[in-house]
């Protein structure tokens, strides 16, 4: 699979949850993390999701909101990931920080220069990433 998504995450399905519409599901990476998607009960059906099945998620890196100090934030997104940085590849405008995630996965988000200043998103400093479960795309092989 080729994908323009800067972050592909494989995993495996460990809980589903369906609602009237939609379906909570909950991916468990390869290192140990987990990501909540919410996708509609017919993509789960098209896509024969269950749990124990491996699926992989795609999340573009300008979806992914770097954040510090979110331990006991409260906020309206469900997946909020805590690592370090990795790396920071400024550009004319925007950056591209990448969080190394507590489990080990790579995480890349793009981020305005201004973000990266004010938030002093360099190599060893502890950060958060955050995302919204609706923003997490699951494919199956």
């Amino acid at each position: 699979m080729r994908t323009s998504a800067r972050n592909v995450f494989p995993g495996t399905v460990t809980k589903l949850t369906r609602g009237a519409v939609n379906a909570e599901v909950e991916l468990t990476l390869d290192k140990g993390e987990r990501i909540i998607a919410i996708i509609t009960n017919v993509s789960v059906e098209a896509l024969g999701l269950s749990v124990g099945i491996k699926a992989t998620a795609l999340i573009k890196a300008s979806w992914i909101v770097i954040g510090k100090d979110l331990e006991h934030a409260r906020l309206s997104t469900r997946n909020v990931m805590p690592g370090t940085v990795d790396g920071v590849q400024q550009g004319a405008v925007n950056s591209e920080v990448i969080l190394k995630l507590d489990g080990g996965t790579l995480l890349a988000a793009i981020v305005t220069n201004a973000s990266v200043r004010s938030l002093k998103l360099n190599a060893g400093e502890e950060a958060f990433a955050a995302f919204k479960a609706s923003h997490v795309i699951l494919a199956v092989e």
